[in-house]
């Protein structure tokens, strides 16, 4: 049996151990993304994407997301998807600035040139 420690600490320092505690215990299950198969239905897929079924047919029939089919079935790659998502991320004003200037410096540059 363990023995108990007792200790003082504050009670930033309790809530701090209780919330990489109850982290701890919710990785131990395994995340979400471990128990999603690498390849999709189309009910998984639209239900990782929080999409309706219209909806992704649609996507499909547009050939806006990435997918493949066989038979007559359509199938989506979970690593795909993930990718697909991530190329919507919308820049900040400061990546859009930091990217202006880029761009202005190259072209000042192949005018010296």
């Amino acid at each position: 049996m363990d023995t108990p420690i007792f200790i003082s600490i504050s009670l930033e320092q309790f809530r701090q151990l209780l919330k990489e505690t109850i982290r701890e215990v919710l990785l131990e299950g395994g995340s979400p993304k471990q128990s999603t198969p690498e390849i999709l239905n189309v009910q998984q897929a639209a239900d990782f994407l929080k999409l309706k079924l219209n909806t992704l047919y649609e996507k499909t029939s547009r050939k806006q997301i990435p997918h493949f089919k066989k038979g007559n079935r359509l199938y989506f790659h979970l690593s795909e998807l993930e990718n697909w998502v991530k190329q919507g991320k919308v820049k900040t004003h400061k990546e859009i600035e930091s990217e202006a200037l880029t761009l202005t410096f190259n072209n000042n540059l192949r005018k010296v040139a």
